[in-house]
């Protein structure tokens, strides 16, 4: 696997550990909805999502899943749902996803 992609893999997890902290404030605060990074793999983005609690658990039941701001999409991923103000995303890469799965902080899923 090239360093390139190693690195984008490991970016996308980073931010989806932060966000796990704003999924957890969010819900102790009892809000329906999150203000979260997106997930991409620019270590230099700073777009914030919005979208809801549930929506964001959803997308955690997979660990190769995350949310980016439209236009994020990098080689390696596929677009799984499209929604006005983010996209679901998918790692198809093999290495990339083999990565991802690895650094996910929940228990093991998909």
């Amino acid at each position: 696997m090239s360093i390139h992609k190693e690195r984008i893999a490991k970016t996308e997890a980073l931010f989806r550990n932060v966000n796990e902290g704003i999924a957890e404030a969010s819900e102790r605060l009892e809000s329906d909805d999150g203000h979260f990074i997106c997930e991409c793999g620019d270590p230099s983005c700073t777009e914030r999502i919005e979208l809801p609690i549930s929506e964001y658990e959803r997308v955690r039941d997979d660990a190769t899943k995350f949310v980016v701001e439209p236009g994020h999409v990098k080689n390696g991923e596929q677009v799984v749902a499209q929604r006005r103000r983010y996209a679901v995303i998918r790692k198809v890469d093999q290495a990339m996803a083999s990565i991802v799965r690895r650094l996910n902080p929940r228990p093991k899923t998909a």
